[in-house]
């Protein structure tokens, strides 16, 4: 299936200068008025190519540009125009992909007001050509998109015919099965009513003569020698179901009311359904070549979650059966596990609308094997929180994932979320550099929490501190100094699991020996300055007076903190409070 495969646009609305990269299904998340709706309206613009109004341009001063580059352009495709069209855009077709150009140098909506141009994707230098049948080409490769605002009249997608709506699809694809089955049939019957109708029908109904007789009775006063006759025409069968539309009944009442009188939420639910039916019945159909743009706003308005995960499962059969489908959404539920790498992350800045790198590209480009760590960065926990997110938070365990919520809560008087912070637990230090790196490529802010044993192991395996670092080594010789006194294990200098010991245990030791206070101080300002924090006492759970890694002390810790004011709970107020400082900062 072809489809669009990329785009470049260039000052309309907030989309300034905007790059993005398209699939077969393409979600878009960002907070609200970051421009996902702009980037859907000019997918819209670019097929239709007709021109914008003033209201779309940026800068009305200069023009409006959409590159987009067109992928999959195979035979099955190209047979589909004619062989003028095909032979002006084979020469610039390579491997299957073409570039096109939206060009409008000032706003209007007169017939010419947009120039389309193609020119092969090798050959950037070169000037856009424009064969002659170029934007029935486009339109007979992308026939009219289906756009479903998340702010329009629902009525207007579901209960009135059109080529390019839903309802006007459902009623086309309804339409043509019933002409196979049953179109002899229609067309007798259409036949009969035409012989009473029709100007020369053998049994055309004398009420039309003498209507026809009466006006030609006065004609003649002005005109004479002209005769006039009324003709009905028979209407086909497109005609006929063109008039169809949506009506309601509720259970319990025998009214059957309009598609427009119902609320909201019923609208929304009745026109995600209708397209959740047309995934279903073009399931087996084949779309010869053609690609309908499907283009939504928020498919998952006033729908509960399990609607949504259905009407999300229905756009990805669309997907693979003659639609690209792009949306944008607020819910993590429109995402499948499976096409978080390949959602846009969409936000506004100074020079507008940006699309950040897609963790597709962010797990390409950082090296070594960072898969896990993606999948739990972006697993259904986190999912929702970092799409939506100022920072990301990224903690070493259960225990942070159980009592930061409810501790920062008790500090600020605000939650995570409230604070456009999303809490990314790592499942072990190892997975946190990889994390950070993968957020950094896709300009995703991102700070992490870490227990002082990250230091000497994880963070110099993967060189992000010296492995020779003065304060490191002072403090190994520590550890060595009150090895004996302890009877932990080391493995040369560095602390190993036994002895009823583990490694992070030893370093809880380090961090209470006054000797060791200064070295620690240093360390920990390196990772600050670095965007991690290391735990002065080691880890999280001496700071909070925890005995234990385990479902009860984290309860009994979140009751305290509830109850007692945050110094009664924690060991160091001013340690605490300065770690929440520092993740908002």
């Amino acid at each position: 299936m072809h489809r669009i495969a990329e785009m470049e646009i260039h000052n309309y609305r907030s989309c300034q200068k905007t790059q993005i990269k398209l699939e077969p299904f393409t979600p878009l998340v960002g907070y609200n008025n970051a421009g996902k709706s702009n980037i859907l309206k000019c997918l819209d613009a670019l097929v239709r190519g007709k021109g914008q109004a003033i209201t779309n341009f940026f800068d009305p001063e200069k023009p409006i540009e959409i590159i987009a580059r067109l992928a999959g352009l195979g035979e099955e495709a190209l047979n589909h125009l004619s062989a003028n069209q095909k032979s002006s855009l084979e020469p610039y077709i390579e491997n299957g992909s073409l570039d096109i150009r939206f060009f409008q140098e000032k706003p209007g909506t007169a017939k010419n007001a947009v120039v389309l141009g193609i020119r092969s994707p090798s050959k950037p230098q070169d000037e856009w050509g424009n064969p002659n049948g170029l934007p029935q080409a486009i339109t007979t490769l992308f026939p009219e998109p289906t756009f479903i605002n998340s702010m329009e009249d629902s009525a207007e997608d579901v209960s009135k015919f059109k080529a390019g709506n839903t309802i006007g699809k459902l009623i086309s694809n309804l339409q043509k099965e019933i002409v196979k089955t049953k179109g002899e049939e229609i067309n007798t019957a259409l036949s009969a009513i035409g012989k009473k109708l029709n100007l020369g029908g053998e049994e055309r109904l004398k009420e039309f003569s003498d209507f026809d007789a009466s006006i030609n009775g006065k004609i003649g006063d002005f005109f004479p020698g002209l005769t006039l006759n009324l003709d009905i025409p028979t209407p086909d069968i497109s005609d006929l179901f063109k008039q169809g539309s949506i009506k309601v009944k509720e259970s319990g009442n025998q009214q059957v009311t309009d598609f427009s009188n119902m609320g909201h939420g019923a609208q929304r639910a009745i026109q995600m359904t209708l397209i959740r039916h047309l995934a279903e019945i073009t399931k087996d159909a084949t779309k010869e070549g053609k690609t309908n743009l499907l283009l939504i706003d928020e498919p998952e308005l006033f729908l509960h979650p399990q609607a949504i995960e259905q009407i999300r499962g229905s756009l990805k059969v669309l997907a693979s059966k003659g639609y690209q489908v792009v949306f944008s959404t607020h819910s993590p539920f429109m995402i499948d596990q499976v096409d978080i790498p390949i959602t846009n992350i969409v936000r506004k800045n100074d020079e507008g609308s940006v699309v950040e790198s897609r963790l597709k590209e962010a797990i390409e480009k950082v090296l070594d094997d960072n898969e896990s760590q993606a999948r739990l960065l972006f697993d259904t926990y986190n999912l929702g929180q970092i799409l939506f997110s100022d920072m990301v938070l990224i903690a070493e365990g259960d225990t942070e994932k159980h009592v930061l919520p409810t501790l920062f809560q008790s500090v600020t008087g605000k939650t995570l979320g409230e604070s456009k912070l999303a809490l990314v637990i790592a499942t072990g230090s190892p997975n946190i550099p990889g994390m950070l790196s993968i957020l950094k490529e896709m300009n995703i802010p991102a700070k992490a929490l870490a227990d002082l044993d990250f230091a000497f192991t994880v963070a110099k395996s993967k060189n992000l501190i010296d492995k020779q670092h003065p304060d490191l080594e002072s403090c190994l010789d520590i550890i060595k100094e009150i090895q004996p006194t302890h009877g932990f294990l080391l493995n040369g200098r560095n602390p190993t699991k036994g002895n009823n010991f583990k490694a992070s245990d030893i370093f809880e030791l380090l961090a209470k020996e006054d000797k060791a206070s200064e070295h620690i101080k240093n360390i920990r300002q390196y990772f600050k300055d670095n965007s991690i924090w290391v735990w002065s006492l080691g880890a999280i759970e001496p700071h909070l007076c925890l005995e234990a890694k385990e479902t009860g002390e984290w309860y009994k810790f979140k009751q305290k903190l509830l109850d007692n004011p945050l110094e009664d709970v924690v060991e160091d107020n001013c340690h605490i409070n300065e770690f929440v400082q520092w993740c908002v900062s």
